[in-house]
């Protein structure tokens, strides 16, 4: 079973952002060598998990749409529609443990939209229920602003999440209160969200995310409609696929290893998901501490991300000093591909951030 420590992932949303995050980029003097070149080319296309934090769900589900591509021998898979893509929202009730006496291959046993999880997680318990939501029916367009300043979108996303969090906690003091009083305000306020947001779910059961009893809960209710359980609005993923993992609980491992192991999957056309710490700069020794920083006023200056790897290369400069680089796909979207050389990045100071700890590396792999 896979089990991971949580962590928050890190949400970068301005173009502006300079801090490297532990994804630190070369100078042009530095060219591939030739002949080095280990790839996966025929990708998901690059998203965004703009301001909320389950960049794990977004790995995960790069992963799962790649391996439906190969599975099913799709020419370009950037090119998939959304009625044949995974929803990285529903992805997201997929990163908790289910108890003992639980069926984990219910589907109805996932219940909660969280921010932080494990893509491993997410992943293995997808592939135990082999029926996720469309991205159609449950698309993560629902909460994001259309507005092309990305620091104005992400004040407006932000004001977003606050009043979803904040109309759901005043519910629940209104219902301790007064439960006829409590009922009142949310038929007012489900209707107010249904005008005022781009939310797929129907006025009834925006109603009834308010009764959830859990924000987590409630956000599933909204952002996921009720239809998107029936089988015409999901999928599951073509062939026979198992988890694979990297480097197991108890096993020592350190940079030539794990580079080594990224190396050989890679040269397999799989591509992996890795999670490490971007606390910047780097004091953390570890993903648990990572996760727990905080400076002298409390403000979480650690937190953990994931991105999927999909390439390797050797880069030279003419002095004949050269670097293993990696190439990640991150989902901070386009425009961080794009100003940082379309992912290619440190594999040293990557690899270094995961603590060469346990479950570091995922990916799928046909059995």
């Amino acid at each position: 079973m896979v089990a991971r420590f949580f962590f928050l992932c890190l949400m970068i949303f301005s173009e502006g952002a300079l801090a490297a995050y532990g994804m630190r980029t070369f100078s042009s003097e530095y060219k591939p060598v030739a002949n080095s070149v280990v790839q996966v080319t025929n990708m998901p296309r690059v998203r965004s998990q703009d301001s909320f934090g389950i960049c794990y769900a977004f790995a995960a589900s790069v992963l799962y749409d790649e391996a439906n591509c190969a599975a099913k021998n799709v020419a370009d898979c950037s090119a998939v529609p959304d009625q044949e893509k995974v929803s990285p929202l529903d992805m997201a009730r997929f990163s908790v443990k289910v108890d003992g006496g639980q069926d984990s291959t219910d589907r109805f046993n996932y219940e909660g939209l969280r921010e932080g999880g494990v893509a491993a997680l997410a992943l293995y318990n997808s592939l135990e229920v082999q029926m996720n939501a469309k991205e159609s029916c449950a698309p993560f367009d629902q909460v994001v602003s259309k507005t092309k300043d990305p620091v104005e979108a992400q004040k407006i996303e932000m004001a977003m999440w606050k009043r979803f969090q904040d109309s759901y906690e005043a519910y629940k003091r209104k219902t301790r209160d007064c439960v006829e009083c409590g009922l009142e305000y949310a038929r007012d306020k489900a209707q107010e969200l249904k005008d005022n947001f781009k939310l797929k779910a129907t006025n009834q059961e925006i109603l009834q995310a308010f009764a959830q009893e859990s924000y987590a809960k409630f956000l599933d209710k909204m952002l996921v409609p009720e239809e998107c359980w029936d089988f015409k609005n999901s999928l599951s993923l073509k062939g026979s696929w198992r988890l694979g993992i990297y480097p197991e609980n108890n096993e020592k491992t350190n940079y030539d290893k794990m580079l080594a192991k990224v190396k050989e999957v890679l040269s397999q056309k799989r591509p992996l998901a890795i999670s490490f710490c971007t606390q910047e700069p780097l004091q953390a020794k570890n993903q648990k501490a990572c996760a727990e920083a905080k400076d002298t006023v409390g403000n979480i200056v650690g937190a953990g991300h994931e991105v999927v790897i999909k390439g390797y290369r050797r880069v030279c400069n003419a002095k004949n000093k050269c670097y293993d680089a990696l190439q990640v796909q991150n989902s901070w979207g386009e425009s961080w591909q794009n100003a940082n050389d379309d992912g290619w990045i440190d594999a040293k100071e990557l690899l270094d951030r995961t603590f060469y700890e346990g479950q570091s590396l995922t990916w799928l792999q046909k059995h």
